[in-house]
């Protein structure tokens, strides 16, 4: 049975003014539509408390209901101390002290992964680490980018199991490298997504079918901006999602 995909976004461009605003207009637009937004104010945390941008438009995606935020972390594939990594969730986990705004998170976002099984007690370490330290929400949500052996999904609520190009997707036989028995833990974000494209609608069709626990198709490769294919996409999710034949 598929299930309702989410979006998977990682929010990586700073808050000025208006920057952020294509999120809370597609938030708007489709309520039905959940979103995973990644937070990452200094390739991390940052200090104790985010800025007062940072403070002003996580409160406001922490006020729609249909939001899940994941702060970010990275391991530099294993070879980042779980110490530095500790001290990361620690501090993501004393925004929910802050009393002037709601900047809660829902859990932790593990880039660069490592993939190899020589790190699965380093990956656990992580796991646990969230999970007893995030008092309001501690999904665990790593990226190693591709598909990983499937103990992994074992310390892990989502795994991001492919991050590449869309012509590289395509040239891979898409869905036929994640197992269907691990798709609803899974999620796949593709960049350089083609922005003359016609086919926007089945390729998401195509994702929701598939099972995944989230997706994302974006014509920027770094994540720094929205472009013009962002409606687009976030309306043929809550389109087709709502097509799904369970």
């Amino acid at each position: 049975m598929a299930m309702n995909m989410h979006v998977a976004l990682p929010l990586y461009m700073y808050p000025s003014a208006g920057t952020w605003q294509p999120l809370y207009d597609a938030l708007n637009k489709n309520p039905q539509v959940t979103f995973d937004v990644i937070i990452n104010p200094n390739n991390g945390p940052g200090g104790s408390t985010p800025n007062s941008d940072y403070i002003a438009n996580i409160s406001m995606i922490n006020s729609y209901n249909n939001t899940n935020m994941f702060g970010y972390v990275h391991t530099s594939y294993g070879n980042r101390s779980l110490t530095d990594i500790s001290s990361d969730i620690d501090t993501y986990q004393s925004w929910s002290t802050y009393t002037n705004f709601n900047i809660t998170l829902g859990g932790i976002f593990v880039d660069e992964s490592p993939t190899s099984l020589d790190y699965h007690n380093y990956m656990q370490t992580i796991y646990s680490k969230v999970k007893s330290t995030m008092s309001h929400g501690n999904l665990v949500w790593t990226n190693p980018g591709v598909p990983v052996d499937s103990s992994f999904y074992k310390i892990a609520d989502m795994i991001n199991a492919y991050e590449n190009t869309y012509d590289h997707w395509m040239n891979q036989g898409g869905n036929s490298s994640i197992p269907q028995s691990v798709r609803n833990q899974s999620t796949v974000m593709l960049h350089s997504y083609p922005s003359s494209t016609h086919t926007m609608a089945s390729d998401v069709d195509e994702l929701v079918d598939a099972g995944y626990y989230a997706g994302l198709l974006i014509v920027n490769s770094q994540y720094s901006s929205f472009d013009s294919m962002w409606p687009t996409f976030t309306s043929e999710v809550g389109q087709s999602n709502a097509n799904v034949k369970c």
